[in-house]
């Protein structure tokens, strides 16, 4: 029993999100009861900027995550995988070590390239959104040193997300994780020691940024001693690959696309909310959007982590575990992001209060707002995996249109309701477009109805989410 939850990749992915997690109770209180608001703005837009790099990855890390996926389980090629294909036709019961080759070939090729293509949009358009933030931190100097050791280890750490996606596509989840957790716990316990100690915004950046870079080597390392040096042997370089590079970039820049107009757009309202709010609404607001995307990050283990045996499932045809496996993961996703967000929501104030926090919690109604947001949109998210697991996508589709209904709502809305317009406006996009259009697609690709799916994932958690609201509403108001 010990051996099987050490070696599962959900329960990994839980300790490792919830390791993370930790910084909510540990550093978190410590940077609100220690740093000015000027400073915590800084601290956010800080973390808003790294998360903003899977722009510049426009998609490749899903896509290659999975293309490894399918090679590694033997498929003869990286196509469209349907329920109507023979199962004998696309693949064998061996890894594809041609395949797999040009796969990382094309692979450390793009991912060269894309790295310079971050580091000049950072240095350009990311130094240029911080300028009136860092005007008013504590200490302009220290804050540009600390900008400029973000931009440079984040583009190392941008580089090197190349080995991660190797590791995923081999459902080497568990292992990454476990490793993972010790890393984070080495972080985390070090800039507990730095606010004790030495309590600066620099000082506090050099030492997260330290362990970015042993995350870095550690997937290096993993790289080549995972399944007897597999990577060693399938990491030859070879000529670029006009043929192989178009079955990549086919889905990659959908996919891209549909990063830009879902992540993309959500941490881009910080920022752009940051050059026009005062300083104490701006640190309340990123406050509550970093602790709703905590509580995103950790909802996710249970089912992103199966996304490789959900490729994989997909090329050996087996419907029955595939939804299966789709079914476990919504429910336990919705399940702890609900309980996650009715728990802040409830606690918020009162523990802010008790360290005597320098930052206050955004309303209720807000909170409401941001949190049924995410709901919705981690809804749509899962079920455009689920289809996506086929090689077909449509992610580009369903959050360009719901990003331009995003865009046309807030733009229409910011002049009524203020902050308020950045969750309606989503609410807007994702239930006007995306969540209705990405489960379409993911019910048919596994032939099953919406109720017959949806009554064992989300109904309960979307009940006490409403339950929530309800105790707001008529008991706390």
């Amino acid at each position: 029993m010990i051996k099987r939850a050490w070696n599962s990749p959900t329960l990994m992915t839980w300790l490792s999100y919830s390791t993370k997690a930790l910084t909510l109770f540990g550093v978190l209180p410590l940077i609100l009861k220690r740093f000015s608001p000027g400073d915590v703005v800084l601290w956010y837009l800080f973390s808003t900027i790294i998360s903003l790099q899977s722009l510049a990855d426009f998609g490749f890390r899903q896509t290659f995550s999975r293309l490894i996926s399918y090679a590694f389980t033997g498929a003869k090629n990286i196509d469209v995988f349907t329920k109507d294909q023979s199962e004998d036709k696309d693949h064998s019961n061996e890894p594809n070590k041609p395949l797999l080759n040009s796969i990382i070939s094309s692979m450390k090729f793009i991912y060269l390239w894309l790295a310079l293509i971050a580091f000049v949009a950072m240095g350009l358009l990311g130094s240029w959104s911080m300028v009136k933030p860092i005007g008013e931190a504590s200490s302009v100097a220290m804050a540009w040193y600390s900008w400029l050791i973000i931009l440079l280890v984040s583009c190392v750490s941008f580089y090197g997300k190349l080995y991660m996606n190797f590791l995923e596509g081999l459902n080497k989840i568990a292992v990454v994780r476990r490793i993972e957790t010790l890393t984070s716990t080495g972080s985390i316990c070090s800039s507990i020691v730095v606010l004790f100690v030495a309590p600066s915004l620099l000082n506090l950046v050099i030492v997260n940024q330290f362990w970015v870079l042993i995350v870095t080597l550690r997937d290096w390392y993993l790289c080549r001693t995972t399944n007897d040096g597999l990577y060693l042997k399938v990491s030859k370089k070879l000529p670029f690959d006009s043929a192989i590079f178009k079955k990549i970039w086919h889905p990659a820049w959908r996919s891209g696309v549909s990063g830009i107009m879902s992540v993309g757009l959500t941490n881009l309202t910080g920022i752009i909310y940051a050059q026009m709010g005062s300083t104490g609404a701006v640190a309340s607001y990123l406050l509550a959007l970093r602790i709703i995307n905590q509580i995103k990050e950790i909802s996710m283990a249970p089912f992103y982590s199966k996304l490789p045996v959900l490729a994989m499932l997909r090329v050996k045809k087996d419907m029955h575990s595939l939804i299966s496996v789709i079914r476990r993961g919504m429910l336990l996703s919705h399940l702890i992001f609900i309980l996650g967000f009715v728990i802040v929501g409830l606690s918020s104030n009162i523990l802010l209060h008790l360290i005597h926090s320098k930052v206050e919690f955004v309303s209720q109604l807000l909170w409401i707002l941001l949190g049924f947001a995410f709901f919705v949109q981690r809804y749509g998210a899962m079920h455009i995996q689920v289809y996506i697991s086929t090689n077909h996508i449509i992610s580009h589709i369903a959050d360009g249109v719901s990003g331009v209904l995003y865009i046309v709502s807030g733009l229409i809305l910011s002049r009524y309701i203020g902050v308020y317009a950045i969750p309606v406006s989503m609410l807007i996009g994702y239930l006007g477009f995306y969540a209705w259009y990405a489960a379409r697609y993911s019910y048919q690709s596994i032939n099953i109805g919406f109720w017959k799916l949806e009554k064992q994932t989300s109904m309960i958690p979307l009940f006490i989410g409403l339950l929530y609201i309800a105790v707001v509403a008529f008991i706390i108001k």
